[in-house]
């Protein structure tokens, strides 16, 4: 019996440990985050509305909702969300696509991102083949590699192996 209170009295630490760690980096992880407050909305098909946008030093989101005010259908089109730093230099976009919206339509959209030092955002709506356009610019590789014969290069080359022999 006295085992059973034992093992009972540590199962109650181990579960109130747990629940105040979790408690505790919870906590932390909100007050890590910081408010983005400053942003820009250039949109002529949709009105768009920021619910909340907040960063981290790693991360952040932007959550908001997209509504159709036109009398026509939004088919196949990407709300651009390009993140700039403190100093204004844009640290890059996000894209997220808007498959089709009736008239008057109300959408939630969620936009995560990792980019350090984020201070503001602009929203943007391009076409599906303006983002097909900017995909095709896009490079793959991470090198060039020139496969033309450089002289200087081969001369280096020759005056080492001559040096060597």
């Amino acid at each position: 019996m006295d085992r059973m209170k034992t093992f009972f009295k540590y199962f109650l630490i181990f579960v109130g440990f747990y629940i105040i760690s979790q408690f505790l980096i919870d906590a932390y992880i909100k007050t890590s985050y910081h408010k983005i407050t400053e942003y820009q909305i250039d949109v002529n098909e949709a009105t768009i509305t920021i619910i909340e946008a907040k960063a981290s030093r790693e991360n952040g989101y932007i959550e908001g909702k997209i509504k159709n005010t036109n009398d026509e259908e939004i088919i196949n089109k990407y709300m651009v969300v390009e993140i700039f730093s403190d100093s204004g230099v844009s640290l890059g976009k996000e894209y997220c696509k808007i498959e089709k919206m009736k008239p008057k339509e109300i959408k939630d959209f969620k936009v995560l991102f990792r980019y350090n030092n984020v201070k503001s955002f602009s929203i943007t709506v391009i076409s599906e083949e303006e983002k097909q356009k900017i995909d095709s610019e896009k490079r793959t590789e991470l090198f060039d590699i020139n496969l033309k014969p450089n002289k200087t290069v081969e001369n280096i080359i020759n005056e080492i192996e001559v040096k060597r022999n």
